[in-house]
This record gives C-alpha cells, sequence and structure tokens, in this order.
C-alpha cells in the first residue's frame, strides 16, 4: 500500500483554491443579485405571500465570522465582543436564499461605517440596483416605495425600514414591530442555518483573512445551491415556524443553542436623524398593517407584540 504524505500548507492550498473556484463556478447562477425592476418585484411579491410583508426586497443583516488573530493585525479585527473576525453583511430573500453577500470588513470596525462602505449601500442610495418603481400597497391607492427591512444596526431610510426604539411604545409601533420582526426573521435563520450545516463557522478559522473570506462565499453560493437543488437540505422543521403567529423554533436553534448563532454587528448610537420621507414611509407601512386589507389576525396577541421575532 503507497501512503502519500501531504502538508498541511499544501492541504489548505487546496482547500481555499477549491472554495474560490466553486464561489466562480456557481455564483453567476446561484448568487445573482437582483438587477431588473421586475426581478425584485418578484422578490417583493415572494415576501408579501409568504411574510405579508409587501414591497419588501430582501431582508438585511451583518454578522461576525471568527477567524484567528493575524499576525502583526493589532485590534484591526477585535470586535465589541471581544473575539477577532471579518464581517458578513448579507440581504436575503423570503425563501431563505442570499440575494446578496460582502465579506471581508474589519470586526473592529462600526456597523454604520461597514454598511455606508458596503457595495450594496450605494446602489441602494444611487437606484442602480433598479429597484421598482413605486407602486401601491395590496387595496391602497397610494405609490409606495420597494424597501428592504433591517434592525437598529442599520440607518432608517426611504429604502431601508427598521423597527420603531422599544421605549414606551404606542400600539401602532408594537405592531409594526412585530411585522417587520416576523419578515426579517428570515436572515437569522439563513445564517443560523449556514452555522448548522458548516461547521467551520461555530469556531474561529485559523487561516488568513482573505482565505476566510473566499470560505464563506463558498458557504453562501453552496447553500443557495443546496436549497435549489436538495430539496432534503432545508425542510420545513429546519427554520422557525409559526402557530397561530407564534414562534415555533427551527432545528437550527436546537441544535447551535442559545449561544450557537453568529454574532450581530452592534447597533449604533451615532446614527444621523433620518430624513422626513424616510420617516413618512416608515409611518406609511404602520398606518397599512392596522388597516383590514394590511393586518394579519394574530397581531394584536398580546403575547406576540410583548415577545416579538
Amino acid at each position: 500500500m503507497t501512503v502519500f504524505l501531504i502538508g498541511k500548507t499544501t492541504i489548505c492550498h487546496i482547500v481555499h483554491e477549491t472554495c474560490a473556484a466553486i464561489f466562480t463556478a456557481l455564483k453567476d447562477q446561484f448568487l445573482k443579485v437582483p438587477n431588473t425592476p421586475g426581478q425584485w418585484a418578484e422578490v417583493g411579491d415572494q415576501f408579501a405571500k409568504r411574510w405579508n410583508f409587501p414591497n419588501c426586497c430582501g431582508a438585511l443583516d451583518g454578522k461576525h465570522i471568527m477567524i484567528q488573530a493575524p499576525a502583526n493585525c493589532g485590534s484591526e479585527y477585535y470586535n465589541y465582543k471581544k473575539f477577532n473576525s471579518i464581517v458578513l453583511m448579507a440581504l436575503v430573500d423570503a425563501e431563505y436564499k442570499f440575494l446578496f453577500v460582502e465579506v471581508g470588513a474589519y470586526g473592529r470596525e462600526s456597523d454604520g461605517g461597514v454598511f455606508a462602505r458596503c457595495t450594496l449601500s450605494t446602489a441602494l442610495a444611487d437606484n442602480t440596483i433598479n429597484f421598482p418603481p413605486r407602486r401601491p400597497l395590496p387595496n391602497e391607492a397610494d405609490p409606495m416605495p420597494f424597501v428592504i427591512i433591517a434592525d437598529d444596526t442599520f440607518p432608517l431610510k426611504s429604502y431601508i425600514l427598521k423597527t420603531f426604539s422599544y421605549r414606551e411604545q404606542v400600539m401602532s409601533h408594537k405592531i409594526f414591530n412585530y411585522r417587520l420582526s416576523r419578515a426579517r426573521n428570515v436572515v437569522e435563520n439563513v445564517f443560523g442555518i449556514c452555522a448548522a450545516r458548516f461547521r467551520i463557522l461555530r469556531r474561529p478559522m485559523d487561516v488568513k483573512p482573505e482565505n476566510a473570506k473566499t470560505i464563506v462565499l463558498a458557504i453562501c453560493v453552496i447553500h443557495n445551491f443546496l436549497i435549489s437543488t436538495n430539496s432534503s437540505y432545508l425542510t420545513r422543521t429546519d427554520t422557525d415556524n409559526e402557530i397561530n403567529g407564534e414562534l415555533v423554533a427551527g432545528n437550527w436553534r436546537l441544535e447551535l443553542g442559545p449561544n450557537g448563532k453568529l454574532i450581530s454587528l452592534r447597533a449604533s448610537t451615532t446614527l444621523d436623524r433620518p430624513a422626513d420621507d424616510a420617516i413618512n414611509v416608515r409611518a406609511a407601512f404602520m398606518e397599512y398593517f392596522m388597516t383590514p386589507y394590511g393586518e394579519v389576525p394574530w397581531q394584536y396577541n398580546r403575547t406576540i407584540i410583548h415577545n416579538s421575532f
């Protein structure tokens, strides 16, 4: 029997080259950002049908990917949770697929800074992303913009909706927060499922940051590939579900435990005051969710509105 001994450096090189090849081969088909108004409208229709949130073109979030501190890096990668990381910024659709990913920002960077320098931020601000023109919400008359939904990490814009402050809320604010959090939960599930399936995300990667980036990109495109081609990869019980509006935890939460999911970016305390048009857009969505056409029957359940997703 012949034994071939391969050095650790060679194996690492093979792994990184393989991940790069996987991403290059699959990205154009399985991780392609929608680039026409019609394609974005289809994403919006998915969110309306599955999560009762119309005109939504994706759920946005950022997570810290653990890495070993590179040599002579100082504190560049050392984040607020006191470990070294690079940042994964992602936009996902209603079907648990990545629409956009950007990986590699320093873990120490502020949340607002990471998003501000993200290519998605510029594309949204300039609308080079080709969102559809405004259209009315179902059974309404006034045209409304297409938006993405996010948490307090991100700024409130006319094209980015986030929750109201959780202090001294009126009922309409609580309802809006529940409805947005319910739809945005899809991105939390995507990150959790990836961490459950690809165990390298559960521990610090002992590789160079650029190689960690390649591995994460490969994971994102493989995730989309498997959802599209393998019906057993993602079943109904793997993701969070609802029974009469109550959250039933997905299998990934049970597997990873309370501390097993990827760490979110830190919410900023220095975001600028949002423009009036952003405030008005959020208010219009809030009002819609309080109408007979926009409400869901269980949203007034006291347990639900006090324990949003």
